[in-house]
């Protein structure tokens, strides 16, 4: 009796002891699917994220999107007739604002004096100059109206006669030089050479168009004859964009970005694969430098190739190829807030979570663009010594706030990524703190670049290296002459005339020079 109870208190405590094992392997069963499950909505919860980003950037419009003029295309009639001003109107076709039975019609200045100008009067027939009592009528003055005109390009024609000398008539002995050209065998006149450089890299237009425009003009250029002017003559050209080159390197404060382009004819590459256009300028300059290097790549070694001998600040975005550069102890490297920006911005239409975290990252923003956009007309110094007073407490309110937050939110989330970015790149962010001089974000690099980006849309694609190094050449003698004030297509073939005739390094800086004149102040 005693062995048989206990052996069923064996087997009772033995079932107790399975029992209590499957309910331990259960309950680490159920901590696993909770773990799965989170995984899963943080996973759904980021896709959703990304969904609603994709549907916002194709269908939404874009807040923060900085649109230039340059980019209205097929509905600028709209959006320049809804923008219009008063002052930019006709006084004949101005625009009326009725509020309270008021109308306000704005009134526009003359037609610049220096345009060419023909004059039509404009008279009452014979048989009507007369009163309603018959009296004869006479003229007592004028009243002036002004239409302004268009004229298409013309094409012309330069005849060299180059004489020949001898000593009698059929004694040869020497002619007269040619004329430097930068195409010395071809029919280009500079003046050409300019026009079709401003048509593709100014205004975006691709030599098969223009080709077109040519014959409208009743003479055939093909797009291949072109193309081997253009590249013929930045050979020629280098030595200007060498010395851009050398005073850009001496600038303390450069700022660097980079865009995708496509090269068809490459060797060892794909058609389709993608190469890049990287950009260096000189925010801070008086007389501002805009170069770009045509490479297939996007790695570190090319950033360290640019900025091999370079010693000052340098202002870019995170991207990992720039990590390179940390290793020289010649180069201070400070970050991109409408980078930072722009993470916030994308977070505050995410989750419900994320868009109240990112909206008040977007306030700290706010507040400190605020102190920018009061800082734009001081000097150098006294900006300094403004954002210390102002934008420096704000940024360690910032991340205090970033610290506190960082670890509530996913990590693969939009906020999470915009925290991730916000403490990975804080001591670059707050780098332009060092000195007056610099800007808060590398918003200048991004406009120049976005030039050639406009362009790009058109062109879509160069045939060959070479031609893909001409672009980076001509973009940047064309976007340097612009950004620095002027007529661009004058500095453009000013320097196309002279450069035949340049033989020094003292010839070629002061070609250099005409680029990055400014207009005097008027």
């Amino acid at each position: 009796m005693y062995k048989r109870g206990m052996l069923q208190e064996e087997i009772f405590i033995s079932e107790i002891e399975r029992q209590r094992a499957e309910i331990t392997g259960l309950s680490a069963l159920v901590v696993k699917k909770d773990e799965k499950l989170k995984y899963y909505e943080s996973e759904n919860a980021y896709l959703m994220e990304m969904l609603r980003k994709l549907k916002r950037d194709v269908f939404g419009p874009r807040k923060e999107r900085w649109e230039s003029k340059e980019q209205l295309v097929f509905n600028e009639t709209e959006l320049e007739a809804k923008n219009a001003k008063p002052e930019d109107l006709a006084a004949d076709e101005s625009e009326i604002e009725v509020e309270k039975h008021k109308r306000k019609r704005g009134k526009r200045g003359p037609l610049p004096e220096h345009l060419p100008r023909e004059v039509k009067l404009i008279e009452i027939p014979e048989s009507e100059r007369f009163d309603q009592d018959g009296t004869p009528l006479k003229p007592i003055g004028i009243e002036k109206s002004e239409k302004l005109c268009f004229e298409p390009a013309k094409l012309s024609v330069i005849e060299y006669h180059r004489v020949k000398y001898g000593r009698e008539v059929g004694d040869y002995v020497k002619t007269a030089p040619p004329v430097a050209s930068l195409v010395p065998k071809g029919i280009p006149d500079e003046s050409l050479i300019g026009g079709i450089v401003m048509q593709k890299y100014g205004y975006g237009m691709p030599l098969y168009r223009q080709e077109e425009q040519f014959k409208s003009l009743g003479v055939h250029i093909p797009r291949c004859t072109q193309a081997r002017w253009l590249i013929d003559a930045a050979t020629a050209l280098m030595p200007i964009r060498n010395c851009l080159e050398e005073r850009l390197m001496a600038d303390k404060y450069v700022s660097c970005d980079e865009t995708w382009t496509q090269v068809l004819n490459e060797k060892g590459r794909k058609p389709e694969a993608q190469s890049w256009m990287w950009v260096r300028c000189t925010p801070g300059a008086n007389n501002k430098i805009v170069l770009f290097d045509y490479d297939p790549h996007r790695s570190g070694e090319v950033a360290k190739r640019l900025f091999m001998d370079y010693k000052g600040t340098l202002q870019v975005d995170g991207y990992g190829a720039y990590n390179v550069l940390e290793k020289s102890k010649d180069i201070v490297r400070i970050g991109c807030n409408m980078h930072g920006r722009r993470y916030f911005f994308d977070a505050s239409e995410g989750s419900k979570q994320g868009r109240v975290l990112a909206n008040t990252g977007l306030k700290f923003y706010h507040a400190l663009y605020q102190i920018e956009e009061e800082a734009k007309t001081l000097t150098p110094e006294a900006r300094f010594v403004l954002r210390l007073e102002k934008s420096q407490p704000i940024w360690s309110e910032f991340k205090e706030w970033v610290d506190s937050n960082q670890g509530k939110v996913p990590p693969k989330s939009k906020i999470g990524g915009a925290f991730h970015y916000f403490q990975s790149e804080y001591s670059y962010l707050i780098g332009y703190l060092k000195d007056g001089l610099f800007e808060i974000d590398n918003g200048f690099a991004e406009r120049m670049i976005r030039k050639f980006a406009i362009g790009r849309n058109n062109w879509m694609f160069s045939d060959s290296v070479e031609g893909a190094e001409a672009s980076s050449l001509y973009y940047s003698l064309l976007v340097t002459a612009k950004v620095n004030g002027g007529d661009a297509q004058q500095k453009l073939n000013e320097i196309l005339k002279k450069t035949p005739y340049a033989k020094t390094i003292d010839d070629f800086e002061r070609l250099a020079d005409i680029l990055i004149a400014r207009p005097p102040p008027t």
